[in-house]
């Protein structure tokens, strides 16, 4: 019989994490400043589907929407090939994924560049905290008037 299992499960799982690894160390082959990248965010990129006829099948629930059985039960493993790596590599994701990380790596050096951090301004009684982010932090108390400022008529 059949199953759709629109959440996935253990044999979505196994086939994404053996097909994000592979590409994972072709990528770092190819681009030594991957350093940072690693597996799940290779997986983000990417959308898998699976087709398999597994043996006694395990669900969590009555409505089979997640398979549980673990992959050692399955009665076959996956093994990502050569050519279909090699379909990958030229297929626009690695470029997609190379420009994702190195967009991420510029916005963590740009948290890190030492620059002063914009200031609110033209909200009415907003005043900056002295010393606010500083060491004694964990002394300061932080008030709040609620009570509403214009008179009802």
């Amino acid at each position: 019989m059949r199953r759709y299992t629109k959440k996935g499960g253990t044999h979505v799982t196994a086939v994404a994490d053996d097909v994000a690894n592979k590409l994972l160390e072709k990528i770092k082959k190819k681009e030594k400043s991957c350093k940072n990248l690693k597996a799940a965010h290779v997986k983000n990129h990417l959308w898998i589907f699976v087709n398999a006829l597994i043996e006694n099948p395990a669900f969590d629930s009555q409505t089979k929407e997640t398979l549980n059985t673990r992959p050692s039960n399955f009665g076959s493993k996956f093994a990502a090939s050569e050519p279909m790596l090699k379909k990958l590599m030229n297929c626009g994701v690695v470029d997609q994924i190379l420009s994702w990380a190195s967009f991420k790596q510029s916005k963590e050096m740009k948290k890190q560049d030492g620059a002063k951090k914009t200031r609110l301004t033209g909200i009415p009684k907003l005043d900056d905290a002295n010393d606010a982010g500083g060491r004694g932090i964990h002394s300061f108390t932080l008030e709040l008037n609620l009570s509403n400022s214009r008179k009802h008529s």
